[in-house]
């Protein structure tokens, strides 16, 4: 199958030094989050960082393969890890607080099963609606047109997903407060 990197004629060591933004976001949201996650309401937290990661794959169904990395393709890399990260962190918190502390880890760990049943099934989908656009032949001929349709396709596909997943924090978490306070 073809590449993003291909559809741009990029070496694979660019590609990797495309992603590292996304990589250094990720990493400084997993750190700051749990610091600050008790000072801010939950449902807020996944709302705004929900919206601001439903622009990364806008942006990348709206890019032109021949613009400059910096004109979407680098902001979408910064914004794409925020949801995923504030949200594994809440979740985490929400489900830990409502068991008794005996089923804490047992309900950690079917969260955490359950976070990365909902990645795969995520891809999935959005393999199956790039290689549907495509059609049969557009992997084996090359063609770069086709793969970029996939492309644009999955990211359409993902920034809906985004949408659904605002639309289901601001209703789902509505009445949710600060969470990670510690309780006496």
């Amino acid at each position: 199958m073809s590449s993003f990197q291909e559809v741009q004629n990029h070496s694979t060591l660019i590609t990797s030094l495309y992603l590292l933004p996304n990589l250094l976001v990720a990493v400084c949201i997993n750190l700051s989050v749990g610091l600050f996650v008790h000072r801010l309401p939950a449902g807020w937290l996944v709302v705004v960082s929900s919206l601001l990661s439903a622009l990364a794959p806008l942006m990348m169904a709206l890019v032109n393969p021949d613009w400059k990395y910096y004109y979407l393709e680098l902001w979408a890399q910064v914004l794409a890890p925020l949801s995923a990260d504030v949200l594994y962190t809440v979740g985490l918190l929400i489900v830990s607080d409502n068991f008794p502390g005996k089923d804490q880890a047992l309900a950690g760990a079917v969260f955490g099963t359950v976070a990365q049943i909902g990645t795969s099934l995520g891809v999935g989908v959005c393999q199956v609606v790039a290689l549907g656009v495509m059609g049969s032949d557009g992997n084996s001929s090359g063609d770069a047109d086709s793969t970029l349709r996939g492309y644009r396709a999955s990211f359409w596909t993902m920034f809906a997903s985004m949408v659904c997943s605002v639309l289901i924090a601001v209703v789902g978490l509505r009445r949710t407060g600060k969470i990670g306070l510690k309780k006496d």
